[in-house]
Protein backbone atom coordinates (compact mmCIF):
# COMPACT_ATOMS: atom_id res chain seq x y z
CA UNK A 1 0.00 0.00 0.00
CA UNK A 2 1.91 3.54 -0.76
CA UNK A 3 1.27 6.46 1.46
CA UNK A 4 3.08 9.35 2.01
CA UNK A 5 4.67 10.51 5.60
CA UNK A 6 7.10 13.24 6.70
CA UNK A 7 10.65 12.24 7.42
CA UNK A 8 10.74 13.31 11.40
CA UNK A 9 10.91 10.53 12.94
CA UNK A 10 13.10 8.53 9.87
CA UNK A 11 16.68 7.51 11.22
CA UNK A 12 20.07 8.90 9.42
CA UNK A 13 20.65 4.95 8.77
CA UNK A 14 16.99 4.24 6.98
CA UNK A 15 17.38 7.77 5.12
CA UNK A 16 21.26 6.50 4.04
CA UNK A 17 19.44 3.14 2.85
CA UNK A 18 16.62 4.76 1.12
CA UNK A 19 18.63 7.81 -0.85
CA UNK A 20 21.64 5.05 -2.17
CA UNK A 21 18.77 2.97 -3.44
CA UNK A 22 16.55 5.45 -5.00
CA UNK A 23 19.37 7.47 -6.52
CA UNK A 24 19.90 4.51 -8.80
CA UNK A 25 19.91 4.99 -12.72
CA UNK A 26 20.29 8.39 -12.40
CA UNK A 27 22.74 10.41 -14.68
CA UNK A 28 24.56 11.10 -11.76
CA UNK A 29 24.02 8.12 -8.92
CA UNK A 30 24.87 9.84 -5.57
CA UNK A 31 25.80 7.41 -3.03
CA UNK A 32 26.35 8.25 0.53
CA UNK A 33 27.13 6.66 4.21
CA UNK A 34 25.85 7.64 7.04
CA UNK A 35 28.37 10.54 7.82
CA UNK A 36 27.86 11.77 4.90
CA UNK A 37 24.35 11.82 4.91
CA UNK A 38 24.13 13.44 8.41
CA UNK A 39 26.63 16.36 7.19
CA UNK A 40 24.52 16.77 3.82
CA UNK A 41 21.33 17.34 5.86
CA UNK A 42 22.95 19.81 8.67
CA UNK A 43 24.69 21.34 5.42
CA UNK A 44 21.48 21.84 3.56
CA UNK A 45 19.60 23.12 6.77
CA UNK A 46 17.23 20.16 5.55
CA UNK A 47 14.03 19.89 8.01
CA UNK A 48 12.75 16.42 7.86
CA UNK A 49 9.37 16.92 9.78
CA UNK A 50 8.50 19.06 6.07
CA UNK A 51 10.00 16.45 4.00
CA UNK A 52 8.35 13.92 2.19
CA UNK A 53 8.42 9.92 2.32
CA UNK A 54 6.73 7.96 -0.58
CA UNK A 55 6.50 4.47 1.11
CA UNK A 56 5.16 1.17 0.18
CA UNK A 57 3.94 -0.36 3.46
CA UNK A 58 6.96 1.05 5.72
CA UNK A 59 10.14 1.02 3.17
CA UNK A 60 10.66 4.51 1.87
CA UNK A 61 10.61 3.94 -2.29
CA UNK A 62 10.30 7.81 -2.59
CA UNK A 63 11.06 11.68 -1.06
CA UNK A 64 11.55 15.20 -1.57
CA UNK A 65 13.99 17.15 1.29
CA UNK A 66 12.92 20.44 1.78
CA UNK A 67 15.17 23.06 3.27
CA UNK A 68 14.35 26.64 4.19
CA UNK A 69 16.30 29.38 5.08
CA UNK A 70 15.55 33.20 5.90
CA UNK A 71 11.86 32.30 4.41
CA UNK A 72 13.17 30.78 1.15
CA UNK A 73 12.70 27.20 0.67
CA UNK A 74 15.09 24.57 -1.33
CA UNK A 75 14.51 21.66 -2.58
CA UNK A 76 17.58 19.53 -1.41
CA UNK A 77 17.17 16.06 -4.07
CA UNK A 78 13.37 14.53 -5.02
CA UNK A 79 13.56 10.96 -6.74
CA UNK A 80 12.09 7.47 -6.78
CA UNK A 81 13.08 4.07 -6.55
CA UNK A 82 14.01 2.70 -9.47
CA UNK A 83 11.64 -0.41 -8.77
CA UNK A 84 8.78 1.88 -8.88
CA UNK A 85 9.58 4.41 -12.03
CA UNK A 86 7.07 5.08 -14.97
CA UNK A 87 4.01 4.30 -12.02
CA UNK A 88 3.46 8.31 -12.58
CA UNK A 89 4.15 9.22 -8.47
CA UNK A 90 6.77 11.59 -9.14
CA UNK A 91 3.72 14.65 -9.72
CA UNK A 92 1.85 13.47 -6.57
CA UNK A 93 5.04 13.51 -4.49
CA UNK A 94 5.98 16.90 -5.68
CA UNK A 95 2.69 18.16 -4.95
CA UNK A 96 2.80 16.33 -1.55
CA UNK A 97 5.47 18.20 -0.98
CA UNK A 98 3.97 21.83 -2.10
CA UNK A 99 1.19 21.01 0.24
CA UNK A 100 3.58 20.46 3.29
CA UNK A 101 5.17 23.46 2.80
CA UNK A 102 2.30 25.91 2.80
CA UNK A 103 2.42 25.59 6.42
CA UNK A 104 5.81 27.46 6.88
CA UNK A 105 4.59 30.59 4.75
CA UNK A 106 7.78 30.40 2.48
CA UNK A 107 8.29 33.31 -0.01
CA UNK A 108 9.28 30.79 -2.92
CA UNK A 109 11.00 27.67 -2.83
CA UNK A 110 13.84 26.85 -5.62
CA UNK A 111 15.76 23.97 -7.16
CA UNK A 112 18.09 22.93 -10.06
CA UNK A 113 17.67 20.49 -12.30
CA UNK A 114 19.57 19.01 -15.00
CA UNK A 115 18.53 19.94 -18.33
CA UNK A 116 18.05 16.80 -19.54
CA UNK A 117 16.08 15.42 -16.95
CA UNK A 118 11.98 14.77 -17.87
CA UNK A 119 11.12 16.07 -14.16
CA UNK A 120 11.80 19.38 -15.32
CA UNK A 121 8.82 19.21 -17.03
CA UNK A 122 7.10 18.24 -14.30
CA UNK A 123 8.08 21.16 -11.75
CA UNK A 124 6.84 23.00 -14.93
CA UNK A 125 3.30 21.18 -14.83
CA UNK A 126 3.00 21.81 -11.47
CA UNK A 127 4.03 25.82 -11.31
CA UNK A 128 8.16 26.38 -11.44
CA UNK A 129 9.01 28.59 -13.67
CA UNK A 130 12.76 28.40 -15.22
CA UNK A 131 15.12 31.48 -13.83
CA UNK A 132 18.25 31.01 -15.18
CA UNK A 133 20.65 28.55 -16.49
CA UNK A 134 23.78 27.40 -14.34
CA UNK A 135 27.08 25.55 -15.58
CA UNK A 136 28.52 22.35 -14.59
CA UNK A 137 32.53 22.53 -15.41
CA UNK A 138 35.05 19.67 -15.26
CA UNK A 139 38.16 20.73 -16.41
CA UNK A 140 41.71 18.09 -16.02
CA UNK A 141 45.40 19.66 -17.13
CA UNK A 142 44.82 16.34 -19.95
CA UNK A 143 42.17 18.47 -21.65
CA UNK A 144 42.56 18.10 -25.26
CA UNK A 145 41.87 22.19 -25.65
CA UNK A 146 44.17 23.84 -23.97
CA UNK A 147 43.41 27.18 -21.73
CA UNK A 148 46.62 29.37 -21.35
CA UNK A 149 45.22 32.43 -19.65
CA UNK A 150 46.29 36.24 -21.58
CA UNK A 151 48.30 36.94 -18.43
CA UNK A 152 49.76 35.03 -15.29
CA UNK A 153 47.85 37.07 -12.99
CA UNK A 154 47.26 35.18 -10.22
CA UNK A 155 49.65 36.87 -7.64
CA UNK A 156 47.46 39.76 -7.59
CA UNK A 157 44.77 37.44 -5.84
CA UNK A 158 45.71 38.25 -2.14
CA UNK A 159 44.22 35.80 0.57
CA UNK A 160 41.15 37.27 2.41
CA UNK A 161 38.88 36.59 5.77
CA UNK A 162 35.33 35.18 4.83
CA UNK A 163 33.76 38.61 5.67
CA UNK A 164 35.38 40.59 3.27
CA UNK A 165 35.47 38.07 0.69
CA UNK A 166 31.31 37.78 0.99
CA UNK A 167 30.98 41.37 1.51
CA UNK A 168 33.03 42.43 -2.06
CA UNK A 169 30.82 39.46 -3.52
CA UNK A 170 27.84 41.25 -2.37
CA UNK A 171 28.95 44.60 -3.35
CA UNK A 172 30.13 43.24 -6.70
CA UNK A 173 26.05 42.01 -7.30
CA UNK A 174 27.09 38.34 -7.87
CA UNK A 175 24.00 36.48 -7.70
CA UNK A 176 24.61 33.00 -6.16
CA UNK A 177 22.42 29.70 -6.55
CA UNK A 178 21.41 27.99 -3.28
CA UNK A 179 24.47 25.85 -2.90
CA UNK A 180 26.60 29.06 -3.11
CA UNK A 181 25.28 31.25 -0.83
CA UNK A 182 27.07 32.92 1.84
CA UNK A 183 24.73 30.70 4.76
CA UNK A 184 25.31 27.53 2.93
CA UNK A 185 29.17 27.72 2.09
CA UNK A 186 29.99 28.85 5.40
CA UNK A 187 28.69 25.51 6.81
CA UNK A 188 32.06 23.74 5.02
CA UNK A 189 34.76 23.35 7.43
CA UNK A 190 38.52 24.72 6.55
CA UNK A 191 37.59 27.63 3.70
CA UNK A 192 40.31 29.64 2.18
CA UNK A 193 39.39 32.62 0.22
CA UNK A 194 40.94 34.74 -2.40
CA UNK A 195 40.43 38.36 -3.49
CA UNK A 196 41.75 40.62 -6.13
CA UNK A 197 42.95 44.33 -5.37
CA UNK A 198 39.61 46.15 -6.82
CA UNK A 199 37.11 43.38 -5.15
CA UNK A 200 35.75 42.27 -8.49
CA UNK A 201 36.60 38.69 -8.52
CA UNK A 202 36.75 36.40 -5.80
CA UNK A 203 37.55 32.41 -5.48
CA UNK A 204 36.75 30.41 -2.74
CA UNK A 205 38.15 26.85 -1.82
CA UNK A 206 38.39 24.62 0.76
CA UNK A 207 42.23 23.57 2.52
CA UNK A 208 42.00 20.32 2.64
CA UNK A 209 40.92 19.10 -0.63
CA UNK A 210 41.57 22.17 -2.83
CA UNK A 211 37.77 22.13 -4.43
CA UNK A 212 36.42 25.37 -6.05
CA UNK A 213 33.29 25.94 -4.32
CA UNK A 214 33.12 29.53 -5.12
CA UNK A 215 34.58 31.35 -8.35
CA UNK A 216 32.84 34.63 -9.85
CA UNK A 217 34.23 37.55 -11.26
CA UNK A 218 32.23 40.78 -12.67
CA UNK A 219 35.13 42.35 -14.32
CA UNK A 220 36.17 40.84 -17.95
CA UNK A 221 39.69 41.91 -17.54
CA UNK A 222 39.83 40.10 -13.98
CA UNK A 223 38.73 36.63 -15.77
CA UNK A 224 42.04 35.36 -16.93
CA UNK A 225 43.66 36.35 -13.71
CA UNK A 226 40.99 34.52 -11.75
CA UNK A 227 41.52 31.57 -14.04
CA UNK A 228 44.94 31.84 -13.96
CA UNK A 229 44.62 31.73 -9.55
CA UNK A 230 42.36 28.54 -10.33
CA UNK A 231 44.76 27.15 -12.16
CA UNK A 232 47.29 27.57 -9.90
CA UNK A 233 45.40 26.51 -6.69
CA UNK A 234 44.40 23.24 -8.18
CA UNK A 235 47.18 22.40 -9.77
CA UNK A 236 45.50 22.09 -13.43
CA UNK A 237 42.05 20.50 -12.39
CA UNK A 238 39.42 22.00 -11.19
CA UNK A 239 35.43 21.15 -11.29
CA UNK A 240 32.73 24.44 -10.76
CA UNK A 241 29.13 23.68 -10.06
CA UNK A 242 25.69 26.26 -10.36
CA UNK A 243 27.95 28.44 -12.41
CA UNK A 244 25.47 31.27 -13.32
CA UNK A 245 26.35 33.06 -16.57
CA UNK A 246 29.01 35.94 -16.01
CA UNK A 247 32.27 37.23 -17.71
CA UNK A 248 34.14 33.92 -16.39
CA UNK A 249 31.76 31.59 -18.16
CA UNK A 250 32.29 33.56 -21.36
CA UNK A 251 36.13 33.65 -20.92
CA UNK A 252 36.09 29.93 -20.89
CA UNK A 253 33.64 29.38 -23.38
CA UNK A 254 35.96 32.07 -25.83
CA UNK A 255 38.84 29.63 -24.94
CA UNK A 256 36.51 26.17 -25.95
CA UNK A 257 35.37 25.49 -22.56
CA UNK A 258 32.23 24.16 -22.90
CA UNK A 259 29.80 23.30 -19.81
CA UNK A 260 29.85 19.53 -19.16
CA UNK A 261 25.93 20.08 -18.11
CA UNK A 262 23.43 22.85 -17.94
CA UNK A 263 21.22 22.67 -14.71
CA UNK A 264 18.16 24.69 -15.11
CA UNK A 265 17.69 26.97 -11.90
CA UNK A 266 13.65 27.00 -11.03
CA UNK A 267 11.62 28.87 -8.57
CA UNK A 268 8.20 28.62 -7.05
CA UNK A 269 6.07 31.22 -5.69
Amino acid sequence: MLMFSDLARTSIEELTLAWNRCWQGYLYETKYTEAQMKAWLEKCQIDLSQSVALKNSDRIIGFSLLASENRLGWLAGTCVNPEFRGQRLFEPLIKNQLNNADSLNLRGIQLEVLSQNHAGKVYEKLGFRKTRELYVYRYTKDTPIALVPRNQGGGLFREAILSDYFQARNEAGFLPSWQRREEYLKRYPSLQAWLNSEGTAGLLMTKESLAVLDAWTMAWEQADKLVATILSKTQGDFSLTNQPKDYLTAYLSQHGIKPNDIQYEMSYS
